[in-house]
């Protein structure tokens, strides 16, 4: 009895503690994406040419894996690999039941990046100043329109 007590303890207390990938394991995963690559992607020459992009050149990519502070950054390092090939039919996705949502919402009006909804319950106008009609001038100290610039070239 004892030792079903302690799988289920363990089990319920791995849940609730997820771990972040080793470094090992990022780069273990990386290369593993990399040789899928390098193994089945017919346009090489081509992409290497007009896009003066190399996949078999892994050391950068290697290093910047390797600096990797979390999952999350390990796997927009593997995002950014595979849209450097500006190929319709690749993909990469990391599937997750993960969600976020801001408490508010803006929209672009006339140029400008204007708030359009806050919900009040979570962002008390006591304490969020802020308003419907306010233009959001800067994300993380990037200008709103640099930003949607740069995520508009990165695509879908």
């Amino acid at each position: 009895m004892k030792q079903v007590v302690c799988v289920a303890a363990g089990l319920a207390w791995a849940a609730v503690c997820p771990a972040q990938l080793t470094r090992e394991q990022k780069a273990a995963d990386f290369g593993q994406l990399a040789a899928l690559y390098a193994k089945n992607f017919a346009p090489y020459e081509w992409k290497r040419e007009t896009l003066h992009y190399d996949l078999f050149d892994l050391a950068p990519w290697m290093d910047r894996v390797a600096r990797s502070k979390d999952d999350l950054e390990f796997y927009e390092i593997c995002a950014e690999y595979v849209s450097r090939f500006e190929s319709a039919h690749d993909v990469f996705s990391v599937f997750s039941s993960f969600s976020a949502e801001l408490p508010f919402a803006a929209d672009i009006y006339d140029g400008k990046v204007l708030i359009d909804f806050i919900a009040r319950s979570r962002l008390p106008a006591a304490e969020y100043r802020f308003q419907t009609g306010d233009e959001l001038v800067s994300i993380d100290g990037k200008r709103a329109g640099d930003l949607i610039r740069e995520l508009d070239a990165r695509g879908p």
